[in-house]
């Protein structure tokens, strides 16, 4: 009965999501917590809204890619949904006609059962974990956010190395981000992980019989990686305090 003496409410953010962040994943609990602890206000669904390639804005992300790393990083989410019918439009849409669209589509279905997720349950669990979220989002303090792991874990990468000598330029590619590392063997180097992790670290790379071993030195203890080939693949093992991250890459023909 108390529930039906509340307002429902579905939250929608509209926005470019050049890409969707843990902020952006933030934003919906803090409102959706808000909402809910004035008693009034019952929030059924969040709703995140990509604009569509129309807006041009300078190093927009063309739309389908935006839309699946949003829906990557709500994957888990139980009440926080992406729609693509803003981000299909061929021409920048005004945001009261999105909501307007939204408007009319709920109310279409609202004899279904889409809108009844109990929210109220998460919120206790949310706050608890606020604080590591608050230093998670901060690239200097805690490891890489939740939202950026779960896009991560999902994600195909390419592995580009030019190699002269002992000089290596290895870059990462994936639609989400680009990485690349510049070193040679043997010669101890300042790296900095822009868009990983963040840190300032030294970076030494070695050679250890066919492999190509990476020992990194700062906050992070027993970090680095090791990479070796095997007949056609690429294999990678990438290591931070006892933990183990294993990728194997297969070598592409180029025409």
């Amino acid at each position: 009965m108390e529930d039906e003496r509340r307002t429902r409410v579905v939250l929608l953010a509209c926005g470019s999501f050049n890409p969707v962040t843990n902020m952006h994943l933030r934003m919906f609990e803090l409102a959706r917590d808000h909402l809910e602890d004035t008693g009034r206000y019952k929030v059924v669904k969040g709703i995140i809204s990509t604009v569509g390639d129309g807006y041009k804005k300078k190093g927009l992300i063309e739309a389908f890619h935006r839309v699946k790393m949003a829906r990557l990083a709500t994957d888990n989410s139980e009440w926080i949904t992406v729609d693509a019918w803003e981000s299909l439009q061929p021409e920048w849409v005004e945001t009261a006609k999105v909501i307007r669209h939204h408007c009319s589509q709920l109310t279409a279905d609202s004899e279904q059962d889409g809108d009844n997720v109990d929210t109220v349950k998460y919120a206790k669990k949310r706050r608890i974990e606020e604080n590591y979220v608050e230093s998670a989002s901060h690239h200097n303090n805690g490891d890489i956010n939740p939202c950026l792991r779960q896009i991560a874990l999902k994600l195909k990468q390419k592995k580009v190395i030019d190699q002269q000598g002992d000089q290596y330029i290895i870059k990462t590619c994936s639609i989400f981000r680009n990485y690349t590392l510049s070193f040679t063997v043997c010669q101890e180097f300042e790296e900095f992980t822009k868009g990983l992790d963040n840190r300032h670290i030294k970076t030494l790379v070695t050679w250890e019989g066919n492999k190509l071993v990476c020992q990194q030195t700062g906050e992070k203890k027993n970090r680095g990686w090791i990479q070796w080939l095997e007949e056609d693949k690429l294999h990678l093992e990438i290591f931070c305090e006892g933990q183990i991250c294993k990728q194997v890459f297969k070598k592409s023909c180029s025409g």
